[in-house]
């Protein structure tokens, strides 16, 4: 068929093919002409990503697996609320207050505390570690002198809960729990965690015991003004309780967490993923190259496109 018997959506076709066809061409010609700044770009940003990233010091992620072993019956509350039961009008009566049930996401929050955190650096003495830039280990003290500019109590809960020291996680559908640190040393990792689970059952303990303490005084000076027999039925039940949940306390070194999977030297690193970041870097160097060569390359013809109208013709 020749061309002036061509329908014209057949004839448009065919222009528009051709079209097509120049401009994959033309691409592929500017990417030829700037290969050497692509490959330069490419090739320079992967040897300085691979450079950078081998500068990174390589961090360690060790982890505990825990089973919440306390009840909500058990927590806070001091098992005020479990020897209720059906007496809880005349507890009431009595004027004791039954305080809220600790649930596992409360206990981890205790975990994740300024307080808790606070006292656990203290008493390992990990601030020098912790903040090893900022102190001076011939010396033993801090560089800077003003205690205003020294890390503190807010430094160390910034480190833990957002600086990605410390990660806890919680299954929904098993209730398991893993804690996690992640530090420059692996031994310190795994030791830190175990630590970390450890004082915290040590510290929920403590404050059970503490409750239970309090709860026996009030109940104590209730029973000697108490005359309603039924009454001081209902505060005796309540004391044998309140001692019960004082020696379980003491006597539970696993309080509130039970350790399924205790943190191990973990044997590699999770970070800095190195092959990851020159593929990366590499990639978006090259593509960065190929738009400055498209742009370089569009500049340079709409200069020619102005002299050309600007010259005139002879």
């Amino acid at each position: 068929m020749s061309e002036q018997h061509k329908p014209e959506t057949m004839r448009r076709a065919d222009r528009d093919g051709m079209n097509d066809e120049i401009d994959l061409l033309e691409l592929w010609r500017i990417l030829l002409k700037y290969k050497r700044v692509i490959l330069l770009a490419t090739f320079g940003a992967a040897i300085v990503a691979a450079g950078i990233s081998l500068l990174m010091p390589n961090i360690y992620r060790a982890e505990v697996l825990l089973a919440p072993v306390v009840s909500a019956d058990d927590a806070k509350s001091g098992g005020l609320a479990s020897a209720l039961g059906g007496l809880g009008g005349l507890a009431s009566m009595a004027g004791i207050s039954i305080g809220g049930s600790s649930s596992t996401e409360e206990n981890l929050a205790v975990l994740q505390s300024r307080d808790f955190l606070w006292k656990f650096v203290q008493e390992k003495k990990l601030m020098p570690i912790l903040f090893e830039d900022a102190w001076d280990e011939q010396q033993k003290k801090w560089k800077e002198a003003d205690v205003k500019k020294q890390p503190g109590q807010m430094d160390v809960h910034r480190l833990f809960t957002k600086g990605g020291l410390l990660s806890v996680d919680k299954d929904k559908k098993t209730d398991l729990v893993t804690v996690a640190v992640e530090w420059g040393d692996a031994a310190l990792a795994a030791n830190w965690a175990n630590a970390l689970v450890e004082k915290l059952n040590q510290y929920l303990a403590q404050q059970a015991i503490a409750r239970s303490e309090s709860n026996l005084k009030y109940l104590n000076e209730e029973l000697m003004r108490a005359q309603i027999e039924e009454m001081r039925k209902t505060l005796f039940d309540l004391i044998a309780n309140e001692q019960k949940q004082a020696m379980l306390a003491n006597a539970q070194k696993e309080f509130a967490f039970k350790v399924l999977d205790p943190a191990v030297e973990p044997d590699k690193k999770i970070k800095p993923k190195r092959s990851l970041i020159v593929i990366l870097t590499a990639f978006v160097a090259g593509f960065l190259a190929i738009l400055y060569a498209f742009i370089m390359e569009g500049i340079a013809k709409r200069r020619e496109e102005e002299n050309s109208r600007e010259t005139p013709i002879k």
